[in-house]
This record gives C-alpha cells, sequence and structure tokens, in this order.
C-alpha cells in the first residue's frame, strides 16, 4: 500500500493536474479513494510501533536490566527490550530515577522499552555521540545490605578474615553492600538457610543439594578445585595405613561435614565399620582434632584439606598426611528462592571474574586455598544425592 501511494499520488489526488480533465463523478470518486488511500497509510505506519498503554517510572534502585527482568522473567531480557535505534536510551546504563519508559509492541509482537517525557533528540544524539557502545547494564547499589550465610566449617574468626576480602571485592564492584554471617554451628546454620535467613548461602556441597531439592535453592557455582578428604595421623606415631586404627579412636573434625560421610564411606570400603573396628569421636572444637591427636585421644583423624590448613602451625607441623582418599565437590553458593533474578546474576558474574582479581581475589586465594569459581553442572549436583538422606537425619530434618 505505502509503495502504490507513493508512486501513484498525483493520478489520485483531487487537485493534481492529473484530475483537471475528469467528470465531477470521477473527482468524487478520487477523493473518496485517496482519502481511503491516507486512512490506510496513517494505519500502515503507525502499526509499526503501538505502545501499550504500560508506562514504568524507574525507582531508587532501579536498573535497565532489573525492569526488563520483571517484564520477561529473565535475567537477560534486557537485550530484547532494548533497541538503540528507538528505545530513545542511548546507553541502557544510562537511567535515572523519575524517567518514564514505555512498553512498545511492534507488528511482529516484539517488545522495547522506549523512554518519554526525557531529553531533547538533540541532546540524546550528543549522549550517543560521547557513550561507548551498551553493555549488558549493571545494577544500582541496593540500599539493602546482601546476607551472605557462610558455613562454620573453621573458627568463625578466621572466616570472617578471610571473607572481608571477598566482601570488600563485592562492594568495590558497585553492586551491592555485603553483610557476612557465621553461624554457630553446622545445625544453626543449615537451619538459617531453610528459612531464607541468607539472601546468599555459601553450603558444603551436601547441604547444598539438599536446600536445592528441598527449598528450591537455586545455584550460582561452586569454588575449586575439588577438596581434599584427609587421613591424617601424628607425624611420630605408628599409624602409616588405615589398618593399623584397628580397635582404636578416629577423630572427625565434624561428624555432619561431607568430608566425615565420605571417610566413613572410605573405612568401609576397608571392611572397617564404626563402633566394631574402630571409634568414631568427634572434636569438641574447631581445632580440637588436632589437639585430639597430638594427646593421643585419637590415633589418627579426617578432616578437610581446609580444615587441615586452618590448624595453628605448632600442630600442623607435628601432624602427617597418611592418605588423600577422595577429591569431593568444593562449598557451592545457593540464592534464596526470592532472591531477584537480576541481583542474582549480578553476584554470578561478579564471583567468576573474583578469583582474577589481582588484590581482594588474590589475597582470598592464598588465605584459602581456593583457586576458581565456576558454574555448577547437573553431573556435580547429581555426585551428591546419595548424600541427601543422611545430610536430612543428621541436620534434624
Amino acid at each position: 500500500m505505502k509503495n502504490y501511494l507513493t508512486s501513484n499520488w498525483q493520478k489520485i489526488l483531487p487537485g493534481s493536474k492529473a484530475c483537471s480533465n475528469r467528470s465531477p463523478r470521477q473527482r468524487i470518486a478520487l477523493a473518496v479513494r485517496s482519502a481511503w488511500a491516507g486512512l490506510m497509510l496513517t494505519m500502515a505506519c503507525t502499526a509499526w510501533a503501538q505502545g501499550s498503554g504500560e508506562i514504568i517510572t524507574v525507582q531508587r534502585g532501579d536498573s535497565f536490566s532489573q525492569i526488563a527482568a520483571r517484564i520477561t522473567g529473565n535475567t537477560t531480557g534486557w537485550r530484547k527490550l532494548y533497541d538503540p535505534s528507538r528505545s530513545n536510551i542511548a546507553n541502557p546504563n544510562l537511567i535515572s530515577v523519575g524517567q518514564k519508559l514505555e512498553l512498545v509492541t511492534n507488528a511482529d509482537g516484539s517488545r522495547f522499552l522506549r523512554a518519554i517525557g526525557t531529553a531533547t533528540a538533540a541532546k540524546r544524539a550528543t549522549v550517543a555521540a560521547t557513550t561507548p557502545a551498551p553493555v549488558p547494564a549493571p545494577e544500582v547499589v541496593s540500599p539493602t545490605p546482601l546476607v551472605i550465610g557462610v558455613l562454620p566449617f573453621i573458627p568463625a574468626a578466621t572466616l570472617h578474615t578471610q571473607y572481608d576480602n571477598l566482601k570488600r571485592y563485592l562492594e568495590r564492584q558497585g553492586a551491592f553492600k555485603v553483610q557476612v554471617v557465621v553461624p554457630a554451628n553446622f545445625k544453626a546454620y543449615y537451619d538459617a538457610m531453610m528459612a531464607d535467613e541468607f539472601d546468599v548461602a555459601i553450603a558444603a556441597p551436601h547441604m547444598a543439594r539438599t536446600a536445592q531439592l528441598d527449598r528450591g535453592m537455586t545455584p550460582l557455582g561452586i569454588y575449586q578445585p575439588r577438596i581434599a578428604a584427609l587421613f591424617v595421623a601424628p607425624a611420630d606415631g605408628g599409624v602409616a595405613s588405615p589398618r593399623d586404627i584397628q580397635g582404636k579412636a578416629i577423630a572427625f573434625a565434624n561428624p555432619q561435614s561431607l568430608v566425615a560421610m565420605y571417610g566413613q564411606q572410605w573405612l568401609r570400603s576397608l571392611n572397617l565399620e564404626p563402633g566394631r573396628d574402630y571409634e568414631p569421636k568427634g572434636a569438641r572444637t574447631d581445632l580440637g582434632v588436632g589437639r585430639m591427636v597430638l594427646t593421643g585421644d585419637a590415633a589418627a583423624a579426617i578432616m578437610s584439606n581446609g580444615e587441615y590448613r586452618a590448624l595453628p602451625p605448632d600442630e600442623s607441623s607435628r601432624i602427617k598426611i597418611v592418605e588423600s582418599f577422595a577429591r569431593i565437590p568444593n562449598f557451592i553458593w545457593l540464592a534464596k528462592p526470592s532472591l531477584e533474578p537480576a541481583r542474582a546474576e549480578r553476584l554470578r558474574r561478579d564471583m567468576l571474574q573474583f578469583f582474577a582479581d589481582k588484590d581482594e581475589g588474590a589475597a582470598f586465594a592464598k588465605a584459602t586455598g581456593l583457586n576458581g569459581f565456576v558454574e555448577v553442572d547437573d553431573a556435580t549436583l547429581k555426585e551428591l544425592d546419595p548424600f541427601v538422606a543422611a545430610t536430612r537425619r543428621a541436620m534434624g530434618r
């Protein structure tokens, strides 16, 4: 229709030269056809993009990607709703409180957000000329701190010191104020996690899988490398293999830990049953397992490499690693079900870059022995399924 009108307008306009030799009846017919064609042209042009009537006012704490996520239900949905030529937004990173956005629907059903009542076209052109090409829009700082719960597998003071590096990194990224919480024990941590007291939980892998299945928490990523499960004994003692602990006590840093569960599974594979072939003993404090081995309260101990690294130097120097018997998945980051998708996605992106940070990331890696943060795959999560029932029992659920 549009092409027809463009090429034939002189033939159908009543006042044109082409109409001067027409009869009155012909001129009336041409006028009617002209009016009808004009109406069709208007309809054809306006059908390209029609406002839905939905007007969104940018609030404090909003970003383009957060607004887009509320519309599309997808944290990457901002790309579908940003049109560089028609959104009237030179850079989706640069929206402001009070700005109004209209949801516009194209003729093909696709949609985009268009700024209305904002800068003039000339001002927008100036901004566009001086603004780099748009990148995924970062979220602005939320006034509400992001609460991160950390499992207390080593002393709380040590964890707080280590996680100060990560806290400073995330806050420096400009997306979050961060509060790190370390509960008193495994049970208190697990109950708080399942009650959504943490926005993000940094959980032992068997607890993470259980929380995913039972509470609907979302895995964001997993630390690297895998955890080394260790069988240790006094450096000057006579324990050279698990067989040497027959009829003796073995200390476990925490019987509820996945390392302890793996340890008992490993000992069973050697035909060593708790209560029959050895006496399992739990440490009374986080550091007690090392002292139990050194004082003779236990002939050997099962612990993780992280727990071994946390021992005071005067203790670790007198304890030998007899065997590293398993490498198990490391701690998993989980988002509670109600955490905003855009906020969770921003946190995940920041953590994927954390260990490349030469300041805070490097210091955290040196203190913890960790060296990476990657997305967690289904195979790793399913590897933990045999321990879910035992985790529920251990946690009283």
